[in-house]
């Protein structure tokens, strides 16, 4: 008999029973939860038609968990594993925003400095504009890279998306509203260059990926070879497409150019869990929503969303972009608990897929049915019924639309019909929550088709046109 063996002897016949089922009984959990997660994510990238699927799971100071499922490459058949690496989209911000963190603590820079003290070629309206509304997408800056103006596709200097930025009104005054802006990271990086001399995907390198250990996680870039790099795609309804060309002047700047695995980004949840990089105090800062000026919360901090499900602090950062990609990270502080979710597909639920997967070691935090409210607009969601009907007839209306929403609607029309379609007969449309924001009000639908379900967004401009249209499927 080994020595292993003899000590599980000696284990089984010297400890008390109560004790060694204390023993086991989380091991056999913790082999449990794994098992449901694979069972989940095995059928999950056949039912939402998702090329690869990788996952981490961090608990309790470590990470129990990564897989992966899929093909990482469509067209060379070549599987995912943990190692494949995805483009991480705008959980980039994550790490741009603890750059400027970094800084912060090294005494380079205050959070309320303005932007002009460490930015030449900014306009006069931008006096008031701070760091700190750079980091909490309060600035009213507009968002370079979807404005339906842009294009993708060309290369741009980062001055040059400065003075086009610097040439346009803000979209409301600094602090007054909460509003996601690329534009925010972007210039963040310009000034991580300004002080520091490198750019900022050297700097993350540099004071991030290397001192972590995160190996495979690096600026996004065209041109060079990088291992296990997967292809992203999008689902059409009939076969998969793959994502479009973005110029890498743009793929790879602050607020969405870097490339990673799922362990390393578990890596870098469990960093930002113990504080191995950042202060306490300073991370607390990150995870601390705005406050905007009129005393609400923003709901986002640092280079992080925070939110509540079922009563436990969520801490989270999703990407998705043109170029098929989608990602999630989730992080659970006072649970231990954390889910990273990569996808190469565009428009999939990352989100919804981890939240599942947090469930299996929390279920307390399994999605629950949300229940309908009384509509007292039932025009709203006439409207959006005819827009339905019309997407699958190819026959949606412009007038319908903001000139910038319809824009980026149009070239995806045919897109949109085929999801429409594959979805079948729409059964029902059920509002769940309505909300007015300096003058757009957007209500939230549960949109029941004889093939599935889709949670809708819809928001209108005071004239009643449609500024604002999301959807992502529900099981």
């Amino acid at each position: 008999m080994t020595t292993h063996h003899r000590n599980l002897d000696r284990l089984f016949h010297d400890t008390p029973l109560l004790l060694l089922v204390g023993l086991l009984l989380p091991m056999m959990s913790a082999q449990a939860c794994a098992d449901a997660v694979d069972e989940f994510l095995a059928a999950e990238i056949q039912k939402r038609h998702l090329p690869a699927l990788a996952v981490a799971v961090v608990r309790d100071g470590q990470i129990i968990k990564t897989a992966a499922f899929g093909l990482a490459d469509l067209e060379l058949n070549v599987p995912a594993t943990p190692k494949t690496v995805f483009q991480i989209q705008s959980i980039t911000k994550t790490f741009t925003a603890a750059a400027i963190l970094l800084l912060a603590d090294e005494g380079k820079l205050k959070l309320d400095d303005p932007v002009a003290r460490h930015l030449e070629g900014t306009p006069d309206p931008w006096k008031e504009i701070t760091l700190r509304h750079l980091l909490n997408h309060t600035s009213g800056i507009k968002d370079f890279i979807n404005d339906p103006t842009a294009s993708l596709r060309l290369e741009v200097t980062e001055e040059e998306v400065l003075r086009s930025l610097a040439g346009r009104p803000l979209n409301f005054t600094p602090g007054e509203r909460y509003a996601y802006s690329n534009s925010n990271y972007h210039l963040l990086a310009m000034i991580i260059r300004k002080l520091t001399g490198k750019w900022y995907g050297d700097f993350l390198s540099e004071r991030i990926f290397v001192p972590l250990g995160m190996t495979n996680t690096r600026p996004v870039s065209l041109s060079a070879i990088i291992p296990n790099r997967a292809s992203g795609y999008f689902w059409t309804g009939t076969g998969y497409r793959k994502g479009d060309f973005v110029a890498e002047s743009i793929l790879s700047y602050g607020g969405g150019g870097i490339l990673s695995t799922a362990p390393d980004m578990a890596v870098w949840a469990l960093t930002m869990m113990s504080g191995k990089l950042l202060k306490p105090e300073t991370i607390a800062q990150a995870w601390t929503p705005a406050r905007l000026n009129n005393g609400q919360n923003a709901g986002y901090g640092f280079g992080w969303a925070i939110g509540d499900v079922e009563g436990h602090r969520e801490i989270n950062h999703s990407g998705g972009h043109a170029t098929g990609f989608t990602s999630h990270l989730g992080i659970y502080p006072e649970d231990r608990l954390a889910v990273v979710v990569l996808v190469n597909r565009g428009g999939a639920n990352p989100g919804a897929i981890a939240r599942r997967v947090a469930a299996c070691y929390l279920p307390v935090l399994a999605p629950r049915p949300e229940k309908p409210i009384e509509d007292r607009e039932p025009q709203t969601a006439a409207l959006l019924r005819d827009c339905i009907s019309r997407a699958a007839e190819l026959r949606l209306e412009e007038a319908r639309f903001t000139p910038e929403m319809w824009q980026v609607l149009e070239p995806q029309k045919g897109q949109v019909q085929a999801q429409i379609q594959a979805l079948g007969a729409l059964k029902s449309i059920e509002l769940l929550s309505r909300r007015e924001d300096g003058g757009l009000r957007t209500s939230r639908y549960r949109a029941t088709f004889a093939q599935g379900i889709l949670m809708i967004s819809m928001t209108l401009n005071p004239d009643g046109q449609i500024a604002g249209l999301m959807s992502s499927p529900l099981d």
